[in-house]
């Protein structure tokens, strides 16, 4: 039986601050493999194009493949979710995901802004119970939201002053420590390649990168996700 943590998002596009997350989980041997499950394509999302389901993934494998063979052999890319009946749910994924695959076991990772919003989401208390969750801490000031509970419920308020966040986890929570966050939002990099700024690689794997402007993806004035 492996276990395995379900690390869910757009991805668009993927970057560092991604892969130092599930880099981190193997490292940790929090589990046995990390899979970036790739959301359903959703034609808009907060007044903007998604780029299409297929090149998210493509992206998403070109940065797997930038990450040292130790942890490249266990991440991979999955579009399983994108695969199942609409509208998904992280708990109906997960339910899905023990179906297809029951000799496995899934535990579910997430940030600490989604956490905030984490009893609001449709069933908390078994995804809690039945599979666990693994939460990342977010550094200040960065805005992008890769974990997949979007479409769970409302958008996460900030904390109050003085609030920690990560004191106050429910039962069946596990915190990542010691990862090292990269400051990178894939909001701020569609923004710089649509400007035609080519973000360093230190934030984003220059196989993505060439990926992105090979496809004219993000650029304004282009059919693109951005347009």
């Amino acid at each position: 039986m492996s276990r395995i943590a379900v690390f869910g998002g757009t991805f668009d596009p993927p970057h560092r601050g991604h892969l130092a997350i599930a880099g981190a989980i193997v490292r940790q041997r929090m589990a046995d493999e990390v899979w970036l499950m790739v959301s359903p394509e959703n034609p808009f999302k907060q007044g903007r194009r998604i780029t299409p389901e297929w090149m998210r993934v493509e992206m998403a494998e070109r940065a797997v493949g930038s990450l040292p063979e130790e942890v490249r052999s266990r991440v991979r890319v999955s579009d399983f979710e994108a695969r199942l009946p609409k509208p998904t749910y992280t708990v109906t994924t997960l339910r899905a995901l023990r179906k297809a695959y029951p000799d496995d076991e899934f535990v579910l990772v997430i940030g600490e802004d989604n956490l905030r919003s984490f009893a609001g989401w449709r069933g908390p208390e078994e995804i809690l119970h039945d599979y666990g969750v693994i939460v990342y801490p977010r550094e200040e000031g960065v805005s992008a939201r890769p974990g997949s509970g979007k479409k769970d419920g409302p958008d996460p308020s900030a904390p109050e002053e003085g609030e920690d966040t990560l004191s106050k986890t429910p039962s069946g929570c596990v915190i990542l420590k010691g990862v090292s966050m990269v400051d990178v939002s894939s909001t701020a990099l569609r923004e710089a390649f649509a400007d035609g700024r080519v973000p360093d690689t230190a934030l984003i794997p220059a196989a993505v990168s060439g990926y992105i402007i090979s496809h004219a993806l993000y650029r304004r004035g282009i059919h693109s996700a951005l347009s």
